[in-house]
């Protein structure tokens, strides 16, 4: 089983990888500060830039994701128990939010990690509450895709402590060689991409030198990470959490059946 799935994994990540070698793009560094973020995340997986919004600019796009689940114009999705509650291309109904979904400066670090032109399908909004065995955002740990890459850039709109569903991301997972060792030390699948707590703690375990971050911090912080590695939105205990999430693909991989796939939710 280990051998067969080592073999897919393999097959997968080399078609992949010719991929974006054949679609790679060379771009002239405008920003000093972004090539050291886009390596930051190379390295760990993830970055962290905190008062990256003001208070005053976060506060005004809580009321409007406040506004459009009220106003029920943007589609709205709630998890079963009503804890999660997301609203898909939320930037299409605000001027406010459509700034974080055409910000210049998080879409050049994603190109200079991904080393390709970006496509952002859509701006998340989220409004996560307290409810009775609820998973967290996203359901519990998961890797968004296991054999491509992915950039998201996601911002806190209020001050995110450990109990107020904060994100978590198992650091240096985003790279490829986790996928081999995951299934030959802990007997994941090919295409695992859900991950139960235990498999995460026994990942820990198994491979000495990796710790799962949990981002704490306030409103405003933005935390640019790929999405590939094993990550989660922690359950929430109280309060409330709000953010922002921008969905970006390198061009090459966003074809005609997901740009369908994104528009239905909108």
């Amino acid at each position: 089983m280990a051998i067969s799935s080592l073999i897919k994994a393999w097959s997968y990540i080399q078609f992949e990888t010719v991929k974006d070698k054949l679609n790679k793009k060379s771009f002239e560094l405008s920003s000093g500060e972004a090539f050291e973020k886009a390596e930051q995340i190379r390295k760990d997986g993830l970055c962290v830039i905190p008062d990256y919004y003001s208070s005053e600019v976060c506060d005004a796009m809580v009321a409007e994701i406040d506004r459009l689940i009220a106003e029920e114009k943007a589609n709205v999705w709630q998890d079963d128990e009503g804890s999660d509650t997301r609203l898909y291309g939320s930037h299409l109904y605000s001027d406010l939010i459509e700034r974080f979904h055409t910000d210049p400066f998080l879409i050049e670090i994603g190109e200079r990690y991904l080393r390709s032109e970006l496509i952002n399908s859509h701006t998340l909004g989220a409004k996560l509450i307290p409810k009775m065995n609820n998973l967290g955002s996203g359901g519990g740990w998961h890797r968004d895709s296991v054999f491509k890459k992915q950039y998201k850039s996601i911002l806190y709109l209020t001050d995110v402590d450990e109990e107020n569903g904060p994100f978590q991301f198992v650091m240096g997972s985003h790279n490829k060689s986790t996928i081999y060792s995951s299934i030959k030390r802990n007997g994941f699948t090919a295409h695992q991409n859900r991950i139960s707590n235990d498999s995460v703690n026994t990942f820990l375990q198994s491979h000495q030198g990796f710790e799962s971050k949990i981002c704490a911090a306030s409103k405003g912080t933005v935390i640019l990470v790929d999405t590939s590695g094993i990550h989660r939105g922690m359950p929430i205990i109280k309060g409330s959490r709000y953010a922002l999430t921008n969905y970006f693909y390198p061009k090459h991989h966003f074809n005609q059946r997901q740009k369908e796939k994104f528009q239905k939710l909108f």
